[in-house]
């Protein structure tokens, strides 16, 4: 970027495309409203910070900072939030929600890297301004493992108390795995993303989807259906049939007399998931007998010619095809019991 003019440098933090990514859409649409987000935040920040900062002026910014390589597993948001006796410059609140099954062990390396492109975004927007601003780097986890490892970058450097050239930086973590749903913080869909994020990885899912919906009601009668609507698709996005069948009795019999639109949104969600999954299994079979038919001709020793001319597929889409099913094989194999 610096061999570039300014008039042509790239906006390091601008928006990126939308990816269709359950976890980062629900993140999204759940904390785009700041008061929401303002009601978990404030439970995470160390509390000296957290009596300066004003949380009514939380103000989401801009901007994926998460590289290609982790957007399966990866969402993040970033917030600005001013400081009593600080006007010029706000405190940044980076939140980062981890949603894979396991823990990271370079987790620092990758924060440390996620915030220094969050640093060179703002500088890049504030080109006057004399002094970068605090990054709290916050990692919510709610995966099926607890996480064990080092949060300080530092530990992962051999040496690194020797010298003086090793960043000292520390992320705090939110590491949900054996909290219940009764501790979580925040408003009542702060507290709903949470909780159907735990069930995400949770052996006993019910009980959390069990809970999840009596929350579904008090949100239903105060917001009404938009405001339920995301945490129900992220449920029947998200959780094995028999758990989507559960769910939907579960809300059938704790919104009684009420959500006749919301139990036929259900309905037609899971039934349009049926259909996309039998759509999906279909071509799916079509494409894993091509790739079978394939690597037999590969073990025969027929070359690419033939088997294009035979098959009318070509080397790089028979990779392709191969590396859909993998990813989809391995998918499977991560899915919980």
């Amino acid at each position: 970027m610096a061999d570039q003019p300014a008039s042509e440098q790239t906006d390091p933090g601008a928006p990126q495309p939308e990816v269709s990514r359950p976890h980062d859409k629900y993140f999204r649409k759940v904390f785009s409203d700041t008061e929401d987000a303002a009601s978990l935040l404030r439970s995470c920040v160390p509390p000296a910070l957290r009596r300066t900062l004003r949380w009514s002026t939380l103000t989401h910014l801009p901007g994926r900072f998460v590289s290609d390589d982790w957007y399966d597993s990866e969402a993040d948001l970033l917030f600005s939030v001013e400081r009593e006796g600080s006007d010029d410059v706000p405190v940044l609140l980076y939140v980062l929600l981890e949603h894979q099954s396991t823990p990271d062990r370079w987790m620092p390396l990758r924060m440390l890297n996620y915030c220094t492109q969050v640093w060179v975004a703002w500088q890049y927007r504030h080109r006057q301004a004399e002094r970068l601003p605090l990054i709290v780097p916050l990692v919510f986890y709610q995966g099926g493992e607890r996480w064990e490892y080092v949060r300080e970058f530092a530990e992962l450097v051999a040496d690194a108390e020797a010298w003086r050239w090793v960043p000292r930086f520390e992320h705090l973590l939110i590491d949900q795995t054996e909290q219940s749903a009764d501790s979580v913080s925040g408003s009542v869909a702060a507290r709903l993303l949470q909780i159907l994020m735990m069930a995400r990885f949770r052996e006993a899912a019910g009980e959390l989807l069990e809970q999840a919906t009596r929350m579904m009601r008090d949100l239903y009668r105060a917001k009404g259906f938009a405001a339920v609507a995301r945490h129900v698709e992220y449920v029947l996005a998200t959780q094995p049939e028999e758990n989507r069948k559960y769910f939907a009795e579960a809300l059938r019999r704790n919104v009684p007399g009420r959500g006749g639109d919301l139990m036929n949104y259900v309905e037609e969600l899971i039934e349009q998931g049926r259909q996309e999954g039998r759509q999906e299994g279909r071509q799916e079979g079509r494409q894993e007998g091509q790739v079978r038919t394939i690597e037999g001709f590969l073990r025969q020793d027929l070359p690419w010619s033939a088997i294009e001319a035979a098959t009318g597929i070509d080397e790089a889409a028979f990779r392709r095809m191969k590396q859909q099913l993998d990813t989809a094989d391995g998918d499977a194999r991560r899915q919980p019991d």
